[in-house]
Parts: C-alpha cells; sequence; structure tokens
C-alpha cells in the first residue's frame, strides 16, 4: 500500500487530493491522520474502500509547516493490516525548506507531466533548469520555438514552457540557470553589445576564460567579465529580465566557476573597491555588492547563487540572495583551512551558512559517487551523505529530470548512473522525514553544546569515523539531538571508489543525554525504517560527577536518528 499526494508543495489553507494504492482486498475501513509533530490534525475514516480510494483534506492556514500524514487499513477485526505514509508541506514560498531539483531535457520527445510527476513524490518545491538558455550572454534564443544550448543539445520551446506550467502546477518554482559573468566567446561580432573592455584578465596578464569544449568552436569557450563592471551589470540583469518577460521563470539560478586566483580589469586596474575603499582583486570579494545590485535588479523574482567550492560563501551567506547554494568539491577548504572532504566539513558550512545568513538553509550540491563507471550508486554513500545534510539543517540538490540522481557537474550525465529500487525507496522515506519535522530540523533551531554517552561505543562530535556522531541544537520548546552512525565506515562524503559501508546497526543501546532541559517526553524519529511516526521512549533523570542527565535506551540506530525532548 502506499499513499500519494496531488502537488509537491501546498498553500496555507490548500486542499490535498490524497490517494491511498493497493489496499488489501479485506480492508474494512481505512483511516487517514495528519499531524504535526504529536499534534493529530485531522482524521478521516472511510468505510468501503477499494484497492484505490481518494480522498481531500483541507489544510490549516498555518503558513510553513509540516506535517505526516499516515493511512492505516483496519479489517473486520479492528486489526491494522497496512499502513502507508507521506508528508505535507504548507509553505507559501521555497525559501524557508527549500528541496531544490533539476531538469535538463527539454527535446520534443520529453515527457514534461511524466518526469514532474516523479520529482512530485520526492516533495521537490523547486527547480534548476540547467542548460536550457541559448547563450550565457544571450540566454533567450533569436528563435524561441527551438535553439540548440552551446554544447549543441536540442532545446524546444514548446516543451521548455511545458516543464513551466506543469511545475507550477504542481506547487514548484522555476530557475532559469545561467552564469552570471560569462560570455560565449561568440561575443565580438554577434552583435549582443558585449565589449571586450568589461572582461577580467589573470594576475599573469592572460584573458579569463574556460574551454568546456573548443571543438564546438567559439560557442565552446568562455570569457569571464568583470562583476563589479556597472556596464557588464547593466547588461547581464537585461538579459535576465529579457528571460521573465519571454518564460515564465520564477527567478534565476545564477553559477560562477569558482575562484580562480588575482585579477584585474583589461586596463590593468582593480575589479573593483570595498566599503573601506580598498581595491579588490579576487571575483569572491565582489559578490556581495554584486548580487544586493542584482536581486535590486530582479525585484520579487527569486535570485540564487553558486560561488563554487564554497570560495566566498560568507560573502554570499550576506547577501540578499533568497536562498542558498553552493557546489562543493574536495580540493577547497573553508576559510579555516579545513579540506571540504569530511561529512563535518559539510556540516559546519551549512551551520555557518546559517548563523551568517539569519536562518538560511544551504542547498548543497555535492557529488557523491563522482564519475565512477558503475551504473548504480552506492547506497550506504548517498544515505548518509543525505542523512549528514538534512540533520544539520541544509537540503541537497541531487534529484531531478525524473528519476535522476546527479554524480557529476554536467547534470545531463545523470544518465550514466541510476538508483536501484530499494535506493529509491530509501530517498523517499527520507524525504518524507525532511518535510514532516522540517520544522524541528532547520526552522531557528541554534546550535548548542551538549555531551552525550552511547554506552559501548565511540561518540565523536566532528564526525569521526567508526564513531557515533551527534550533535544538537534548541529552540524555545526542543532540544532536538541527531544521531549519525559512523560505526564501521569511514568520515568522507564523496566515495569515489563506491566502498563506503553500511554503518554497524547497534541496538537496545543505554544512551545519556548531559542537559538539564525539563524534559517532559522524550521522542525518537528516524528516516531508516518504514514507520516515520514518533516514538515516546522510557527516560529516567539523574545526575552524576558531570552533571544533569536523561537516561534511555536506543531500540536502534541504522543511519540516523532524532531525538528530541520537549
Amino acid at each position: 500500500m502506499n499513499c500519494t499526494l496531488d502537488k509537491a508543495v501546498y498553500k496555507p489553507g490548500a486542499i490535498v487530493v490524497c490517494t491511498v494504492n493497493n489496499a488489501p482486498p479485506e480492508t474494512e475501513r481505512l483511516n487517514l491522520v495528519l499531524s504535526h509533530l504529536q499534534k493529530v490534525v485531522i482524521t478521516v475514516s472511510l468505510t468501503a474502500v477499494g484497492a484505490q480510494c481518494t480522498q481531500n483534506l483541507i489544510l490549516p492556514t498555518d503558513d510553513f509547516t509540516g506535517y505526516l500524514l499516515r493511512a492505516d487499513a483496519v479489517d473486520t477485526n479492528g486489526s491494522v493490516i497496512a499502513s502507508a505514509l507521506t508528508a505535507v508541506d504548507c509553505s507559501s514560498n521555497w525559501t524557508r525548506f527549500p528541496r531544490y531539483g533539476y531538469l535538463w531535457d527539454f527535446t520534443t520527445d520529453a515527457d514534461a507531466e511524466g518526469k514532474i510527476a516523479l520529482l512530485t513524490r520526492y516533495h521537490i518545491n523547486a527547480l534548476q533548469f540547467y542548460d536550457w538558455q541559448y547563450r550565457h550572454h544571450q540566454p533567450v534564443a533569436p528563435n524561441t520555438a527551438s535553439w540548440s544550448d552551446w554544447s549543441g543539445r536540442a532545446i524546444d520551446g514548446t516543451v521548455l514552457r511545458r516543464y513551466l506550467d506543469v511545475s507550477h502546477a504542481q506547487g514548484m518554482t522555476c530557475m532559469a540557470y545561467n552564469m552570471v559573468y560569462a560570455a560565449n566567446m561568440t561575443y565580438p561580432y554577434d552583435g549582443s553589445g558585449v565589449q571586450p573592455e568589461w572582461r577580467l584578465v589573470k594576475a599573469n596578464g592572460e584573458d579569463f576564460t574556460c574551454d568546456m569544449d573548443a571543438s564546438r568552436g567559439d560557442t565552446g569557450v568562455l570569457q569571464y567579465f568583470n562583476l563589479l563592471n556597472t556596464d557588464w551589470q547593466h547588461y547581464i540583469f537585461s538579459q535576465e529580465q529579457k528571460v521573465f518577460s519571454t518564460f515564465p521563470f520564477d527567478g534565476w539560478h545564477g553559477d560562477t566557476i569558482g575562484e580562480n586566483g588575482r585579477m584585474k580589469t583589461a586596463d590593468g586596474k582593480p575589479l573593483g573597491y570595498d566599503a573601506f575603499n580598498k581595491p579588490i582583486y579576487l571575483v569572491k570579494d565582489g559578490y556581495t555588492k554584486f548580487l544586493n545590485a542584482a536581486k535590486k535588479a530582479i525585484g520579487d523574482k527569486y535570485l540564487v547563487f553558486n560561488p563554487v567550492g564554497a570560495q566566498g560563501i560568507e560573502n554570499v551567506n550576506v547577501s540578499d540572495v533568497d536562498v542558498l547554494y553552493t557546489e562543493f568539491w574536495p580540493w577547497d577548504a573553508d576559510s579555516d583551512g579545513m579540506p571540504y572532504t569530511s561529512y563535518y566539513s559539510l556540516h559546519k558550512a551549512i551551520l555557518n551558512a546559517a548563523a551568517q545568513s539569519n536562518g538560511k538553509s544551504l542547498i548543497v550540491a555535492a557529488y557523491v559517487n563522482y564519475r565512477n563507471p558503475t551504473d548504480i550508486f552506492n547506497a550506504p554513500a548517498v544515505r548518509l551523505l543525505d542523512s549528514v545534510v538534512f540533520a544539520s539543517g541544509g537540503a541537497r540538490i541531487e534529484l531531478g529530470n525524473g528519476d535522476g540522481m546527479l554524480s557529476d557537474e554536467y547534470f545531463p550525465a545523470d544518465r550514466n548512473k541510476r538508483m536501484d529500487s530499494i535506493l529509491q525507496g530509501d530517498v523517499e522515506r527520507l524525504y518524507d522525514f525532511v518535510v514532516a519535522y522540517e520544522n524541528l530540523l532547520r526552522d531557528g533551531q541554534i546550535p548548542v553544546e551538549r555531551k552525550v554517552k552511547v554506552q559501548g561505543y565511540p561518540v565523536s562530535t566532528n564526525g569521526c569515523a567508526d564513531t557515533v556522531w551527534y550533535f544538537t541544537k534548541a529552540d524555545m520548546e526542543y532540544e532536538v539531538y541527531q544521531f549519525i552512525n559512523l560505526l564501521g565506515t569511514d568520515s568522507g562524503w564523496r566515495d569515489t571508489e563506491q566502498t563506503k559501508k553500511v554503518p554497524l546497526l547497534i541496538i537496545d543501546t543505554p544512551v545519556k543525554l548531559y542537559t538539564a532541559f525539563p524534559a517532559k517526553a522524550v521522542c525518537l524519529a528516524s528516516p531508516d525504517t518504514d514507520d516515520l511516526s514518533i516514538r515516546e521512549l522510557p527516560f529516567t533523570c539523574g545526575k552524576d560527577s558531570e552533571g544533569d542527565y536523561i537516561s534511555f535506551t536506543m531500540p536502534e540506530l541504522a543511519y540516523w536518528n532524532m531525538i528530541f525532548l520537549r
């Protein structure tokens, strides 16, 4: 039995159309329960149901709220013989709880309805339309009926519009991908108006260019321009406005190629000057000023920006972007010198982003099993990375184009590697969990330091291999503990060789939380089993030489458990 919804996300007070499929033939009654955390909001009991049953539910008017929807099939003896769960996100826009997907197939035969339906099951609430544009400096093609992108891929304008219509009908936000400071090398002669004196020059005097695929001629090479040049800003902002006036996109997903060292203008000058009138020579140091200007220019449209390698992420975090997004690479490091190779480095980046941006949830682009020739993803690598990012309060861009999953920065390469059916089910369950408990995972909770003991097992607060890793956040009502199981496995997220092992399962393990929180209940929820419901655990309070504590038994820990005190 399974439970599906008619949309990916809903407005407050909207009608949810819920369909339960494959109810057992001996079902006498179907009970539907919608709950927010432990509060039951709606109950419906249906009789004389068939193998498929559809029911409308009217949501409360509370905004930015996650719900768990449970369907129980009951027989004539009153016994539950089958259950199905899903989640409902009631949010007026996507920025509080982003769940970002992608599209890349805009060919004539693309099944827009089918692809969006698959992404709806994961509650994807925004989509990056990747490489849909004609050229980076001319995103709208001269002929909007059909065109080819820089790589020669065919784009059907009717199909693009169909994607936009279907996505919007599902409640999804549609973002138009484009570089923020690039032009294809056709710009000197294509009549676009882009001027060579706006370009960036490296410290050694070379032009700042990128060979994406020189075999395609000038369209396969990019020239980069000074983000702080007001003429360039005026040009590229007007091009994005042309996008919005031509297609019903909801915003701009701006991309970069990452930090490439000191730069200067074509005439040898600094790129600009900071607030203290100091010269700027690094592109990343101009991000805040550029993004604030971009957001002002596009007005009520959404702005997302990718500081590749998280270089300059601190400048983006304090800018006017609507949603934070970063593509992580293991050869880059954070401002403390920590390389982005470990789970902990991503966790730290998510926490820093939230702190610097007044609570925004960072979307993490991190390509697990990167370019490994095996055609199936290694499930432990996917599940652990998802668990770490979600438990930390972040989001991932990993799902798109129907049932695709990213293992490469070039999104059309998702054809080379797939999820098997078991992993698909695991990931669906993770996304249900993230929606149902969004108000505990990333809704203003602040990190707090607590000591935790897991009897018989080593623990860590920084994601060490072969430990139970824990971290804690709190708000005015709850203290929330995340447990990530790294027992028997390593602490690196990328798993290029696909050697990541399944963590060692631990069962019926005593746990002590050292806290003075006046807990009335100890609650457990986990995405690791089919039942995502909250379980209250028996507990005792005590005090020893290390302080006040709450003691309970963890029934099991596979990948990720969330324990919260209320």
